[in-house]
């Protein structure tokens, strides 16, 4: 009777296991969730010479570029990518078709509590000026940028020469190095997974410590690739801008990017025309990438 009631109790503890396992999928093998892409255009247009977006060539064809945020909407949070301009120096510059960022997000529904985290993928004054808004526009965000991106522009007496002056942001700096030692501002130290289906890859090339974000999407594998590259054609024929700091590192930086994306086409740079003219609008200025 005894040896009968171990053999009930051990079968049934093993059932019982079996069931559990088929209910439970450990945390590295469950699906990554599906986030879409928006690509929300906050200022422009601008025009320049192509060559100054494609390494040197077209210096005789005039080019549209446009200034962007992007909004990546998950099941149960929003990531930012880039702050935009802040409304100081957009008022400074007389920023041509300039809106607050966080005005244009909110057109498609991005509410303060929604946004969690604000990927910051360079430091110059296009794409960290809005933290001049941002960290009291969405007050449960974590703010994440690179290590090499953020000592280079608060810290190295090189970044206060002419030559990146230009493209600096001291207020947004003051903002950022306020929210240092906080749990809401990340500096990360290379390429950093940040959720399921949501991982940060440093970049460098159009500056010292550029990032983009790759992203789970219903499309498989997008990157939001910032200035890592400024137009689809970079990227595309493996061509830079002139706008840069280090080239054999934007190199690799394409490949990088390029291996990571499921396609090219799901590879979207910083001020690219098409991202607003060839997607499907979901609201004044605001496109859906994938």
């Amino acid at each position: 009777m005894d040896q009968e009631r171990r053999d009930f109790v051990k079968g049934a503890g093993a059932a019982v296991a079996t069931a559990m396992a088929a209910q439970v999928t450990p945390a590295a093998a469950q699906p990554k969730p599906s986030y879409e892409i928006y690509a929300a255009k906050y200022a422009g247009p601008f025009m320049s010479k192509l060559a100054f977006l494609l390494w040197n060539q077209g210096w005789d064809q005039d080019i549209e570029r446009y200034y962007y945020i992007w909004v990546v909407k998950g099941p149960t949070e929003t990531i930012l990518v880039d702050t935009g301009v802040g409304v100081t120096m957009a008022a400074d510059r007389k920023l041509t078709g300039y809106v607050n960022p966080v005005d244009v997000a909110a057109r498609i529904g991005v509410k303060p509590t929604d946004v969690t985290k604000v990927i910051i993928s360079h430091m110059h004054w296009d794409h960290v000026g809005g933290m001049e808004m941002f960290p009291k526009a969405y007050p449960k965000a974590t703010f994440y940028v690179q290590k090499r991106e953020y000592d280079f522009w608060t810290k190295h007496p090189v970044a206060k020469r002419k030559i990146f002056a230009g493209t600096a942001d001291p207020l947004a700096y003051k903002v950022l190095q306020d929210l240092e030692g906080t749990p809401r501002l990340v500096i990360a130290d290379g390429d950093l997974t940040i959720g399921n289906g949501l991982e940060i890859m440093l970049g460098p090339g159009h500056t010292i410590g550029t990032q983009s974000l790759a992203v789970s999407t219903a499309k498989g594998t997008a990157v939001v690739a910032s200035d890592c590259a400024h137009l689809a054609r970079n990227i595309k024929e493996d061509t830079p801008s002139i706008l840069i700091t280090d080239l054999i590192g934007w190199m690799q930086t394409y490949d990088k990017v390029r291996a990571k994306a499921s396609s090219v086409d799901l590879c979207f740079p910083g001020h690219d025309a098409g991202m607003l003219l060839n997607y499907p609008k979901v609201a004044e200025d605001i496109t859906r990438l994938a």
